[in-house]
């Protein structure tokens, strides 16, 4: 028996021998020694690694909330229920406007009164373990993390329901790490104090829900179901509830209401994001499929509120200027506070919203938004990227300001904007409403929502008006339209027109003084001019054209040809300016014109104001403000300061003139618009005031009769006006001048009665040193000589004295090809004091002589100017 066993055990001694002496094992065993090791290693290592990150984590976590003060349970509960503080607006001189946020519609709502299908919902799709977690889920915050990480769309939020009730009602809309982590601690302390269902409640009555059916801005659930569905929020259906559950992902994305109220085209984005919301609540578990299946195929648009009628605030133009303004200005404070430069934010801002404009009108034959960034030499992912910042700035400043309790003063006179816009309201000579047509000519028509049936839309003339302060730049008044029942559209401000011949003095005639191109007396040829632009003959004429017969005045000053509004003139000069710069529009930017796109300013179009898109009477008028300012801009402003809740003043207007023209220029183009209401197009207007001035102004129409201008300084104030249809309808040709006239007449007229020495200053224009009344050729500008004054061409008229003529040019020939003498050249414009009534001859040229243009100086001076094609008795003296 110990026999087998012993041997048994021998044998593993033996192979425990064998074991231990072989190498392989020997090497296996110390590599397994050395991993093993390594792996204790490692792990030693990453928890001490643990330990000391949570210790770097926690430190910097403590670092970053070290400011946050402990808030007590009265601060906590007075934060979380003071959903706002409204901001109030005041007219110059104290005097109220209204509360900023009458916009916004908020009821509170107890949480008992509200649909459990909304409770579900919003839990489901914002904060899930809402009842579970201390208000932060950390799992929650690696998940949105991830999904902003991998661009996922995120169907949940990373911050919970108490988290984002602390951003809102606590902190501010800062975006950074030190703000995260104090809404952290935030929420783990409101957490201590309230219950789940007060803070879902507050919660529910803070959150923003876009839009109502009248274009309202709607907070609080109850409010939502109100004006979304036009139920109570404890009557809101489970596919109802979804949806407004939704909405404050992203509200005005999401919701199904324009601004200005009715159903948006496309409704498929907040109905995609009440499906989402749907889905939540299944996988949560709080409906069931039938009910999923059944919510699903809800018909949203047929269960949408209806419009009701706009109860307005006494000054909807004025309120909603104010607000749009205000938000600008605490967009660009707080993004340099988050240490960006807020001009370079807000003009790549714009710039991003001009080159979406061209796109989207293919002003570049379909090219794409990068591409359009390089035509412009812009950044395309910097300036992409500005523009989503600032939109995001505009965003939370629009929050703020409904909310934050600023006090907005502004540089409107009361008295004057009361008058102005009674007079627009009552004005008894506009022009029979109009059909709206759209740009095929065919009218446009809506379903009446009561009857059913298709009606036509009318389009009532409109008119705005602007009246600014020239030293300044204060916006005294202004008239956004006939009323804001017609139209919500503020017609002085944000919509943007063809400016027609008012843009002559401002891209043509000025800059073109300033380049010694012309002056006042230059001669300037009102006759046929023909060129190819783009593919297509281009012809412009003279106002009172018709297809069959072409109107043109001969050869005229620039001074007359600008009273008179003749159109070749201005295109013949401007095709000269181009020649000689490539930068004639930045004149206008200079002067505050933000409208440009595409080839706007430089095409020979815009002589006449033929711009893609337009400009606004602000910038029209404000621009003007230039000439009555000795040729410096100063920018037009209607936010005069802004304080906080507690007096503390966070924004004060500064003036900051821009040198455009020099003084010198700048009066010539005054006394030459002066005319204007002397003898030129303008001449009716001082009859129809009840007060004088030194006038300077211009009239304008833009092609087809579709816009009516005018525009005036004296040294106080600029005024602009504008009168059309919304639609671009004509104009009525035999009317609408002397209806311009009587609307700007009417409004300087009511702000002359409220502010006489405002609107009548006893001082005029005054000129300054550096222009001189001279005679001279007007052809050339230089020197008389005697074919010149033989061919009419002599003036006399002020002039730049930097340009005075230093000697004579000759550019005329006399018709028989005879050459002149060199004494004959000699005494050209010095004539005989001794023998006045000398016959004519070789040295002086008959009465009736005819003469022709140097071919150079017509290629150069008056290129694309055919004088074949002229009616021979306008070119005088002159012959092809």
């Amino acid at each position: 028996m110990h026999a087998p066993l012993k041997s048994f055990s021998d044998f593993f001694d033996r192979l425990a021998e064998k074991w231990a002496s072989s190498s392989v094992i020997r090497t296996i065993h110390s590599i397994t020694g050395v991993i093993w090791n390594s792996l204790l290693l490692t792990l030693a290592i990453l928890v001490i690694g643990l330990f000391f990150a949570a210790g770097t984590v926690s430190g910097y976590f403590a670092a970053l909330v070290r400011d946050q003060p402990v808030l007590s349970y009265k601060t906590l509960n007075h934060d979380i229920n003071n959903y706002s503080e409204s901001s109030v607006s005041y007219f110059a001189g104290k005097i109220p406007i209204g509360n900023m946020n009458s916009d916004l519609v908020r009821t509170k709502t107890k949480l008992k009164d509200m649909s459990p299908y909304l409770i579900h919902a919003v839990v489901a799709t914002e904060d899930e373990l809402f009842y579970q977690h201390h208000g932060v889920v950390p799992k929650a915050v690696i998940r949105a993390s991830m999904e902003e990480l991998l661009n996922k769309p995120q169907v949940t939020g990373g911050s919970s329901i108490t988290q984002q009730l602390v951003k809102n009602q606590i902190l501010t809309n800062e975006v950074s790490l030190e703000r995260k982590f104090k809404e952290i601690l935030l929420a783990l302390r409101l957490e201590r104090f309230f219950t789940k269902d007060q803070i879902l409640e507050s919660y529910l009555n803070m959150a923003s829900f876009g839009r109502d059916a009248s274009g309202k801005n709607v907070a609080g659930a109850s409010t939502a179901a109100e004006g979304i569905f036009g139920v109570k929020a404890d009557k809101l259906s489970l596919a109802q509830a979804a949806f407004i559950a939704g909405l404050p992902k992203n509200p005005f994305t999401y919701s199904p209401f324009q601004n200005h109220g009715g159903l948006k085209k496309d409704l498929s984005a907040g109905i995609n994001r009440a499906h989402t919301v749907l889905k939540r609540m299944y996988a949560v578990g709080y409906i069931n499929k039938t009910q999923l299946d059944s919510a699903m195929k809800y018909d949203y648009k047929k269960h949408f509120a209806k419009p009701e009628k706009s109860i307005n605030s006494d000054y909807p133009y004025l309120m909603k200027e104010v607000q749009n303004r205000s938000t600008v200005i605490l967009a660009k404070q707080m993004a340099q506070k988050q240490g960006y430069s807020s001009d370079k934010l807000y003009t790549d801002y714009l710039n991003y919203k001009k080159m979406v404009y061209e796109h989207n009108n293919n002003i570049y034959r379909e090219k794409s938004l990068q591409e359009i960034a390089k035509i412009h030499k812009y950044d395309f992912s910097a300036v992409q990227k500005h523009y989503s910042l600032f939109n995001e700035f505009m965003k939370n400043a629009a929050i703020d300001l409904e909310n934050g309790g600023y006090r907005i003063y502004t540089t409107i006179n009361k008295p004057i904007y009361d008058d102005m816009t009674s007079f627009a309201q009552n004005y008894s000579g506009y022009s029979p409403d109009q059909y709206a047509r759209n740009k095929d000519g065919q009218i446009l028509e809506v379903k009446n929502s009561k009857t059913g049936k298709m009606e036509k839309v009318k389009d009532p003339m409109q008119v705005g008006s602007i009246l600014i302060e020239n030293k300044t730049g204060r916006i005294i008044s202004f008239v956004g339209g006939r009323g804001f029942g017609t139209s919500e559209l503020n017609y002085a401000t944000e919509v943007t027109r063809q400016n027609g011949s008012t843009m002559k003095p401002l891209l043509v005639y000025a800059p073109a003084m300033e380049l010694d191109l012309i002056q006042p007396g230059s001669i300037l040829p009102d006759l046929p001019y023909k060129r190819i632009v783009n593919g297509q003959v281009y012809e412009p004429t003279d106002y009172g054209s018709t297809s069959s017969s072409k109107l043109f005045h001969g050869f005229e000053t620039a001074r007359a040809a600008l009273a008179a509004s003749h159109n070749v003139p201005a295109v013949s000069v401007f095709t000269r300016l181009n020649n000689t710069t490539n930068s004639a529009p930045d004149y206008l930017r200079k002067m505050g014109i933000t409208s440009l796109v595409g080839s706007d300013g430089y095409n020979v179009s815009a002589a006449l104001g033929g711009i893609t898109r337009g400009i606004t009477i602000e910038e029209n008028t404000n621009a003007y403000t230039t000439f009555a300012n000795n040729g410096s801009f100063v920018d037009a402003y209607m936010i005069d300061k802004i304080t906080d809740s507690t007096g503390k003043l966070i924004y004060q207007h500064k003036v900051q003139p821009v040198r455009v023209f020099s003084e010198q220029t700048n009066y010539l183009m005054l006394d030459m618009m002066r005319d204007v209401f002397k003898y030129g197009t303008g001449a009716a207007l001082p009859g129809m005031l009840h007060f004088s001035a030194d006038w300077a102004g211009k009239t304008g129409t833009s092609q087809d009769w579709r816009d009516s201008w005018l525009v005036a300084s004296n040294p106080n104030i600029t005024m602009g006006v504008w009168n059309g249809y919304a639609h671009n309808q004509r104009l009525n040709q035999h009317t609408y001048s002397t209806q311009t006239k009587q609307l700007w007449a009417g409004f300087a007229n009511s702000a002359y009665d409220v502010d006489p020495d405002l609107m009548a200053p006893k001082e005029h224009f005054s000129q300054p040193q550096g222009i001189e009344k001279t005679t001279y050729c007007g052809l050339t500008d230089g020197k008389p000589t005697a074919y010149c004054k033989a061919a009419g061409f002599e003036e006399t008229d002020l002039m730049n004295v930097k340009y005075l003529p230093k000697e004579a040019q000759e550019v005329l020939e006399p018709l028989n090809g005879q050459p002149q003498s060199d004494q004959s050249v000699a005494q050209q414009g010095q004539p005989d004091q001794n023998n006045q009534n000398q016959q004519p001859n070789e040295q002086q040229p008959a009465d009736n002589s005819l003469f022709r243009i140097n071919p150079d100086f017509m290629k150069s001076h008056f290129p694309f100017t055919d004088l074949n094609a002229a009616n021979p008795d306008l070119l005088g003296k002159i012959r092809p």
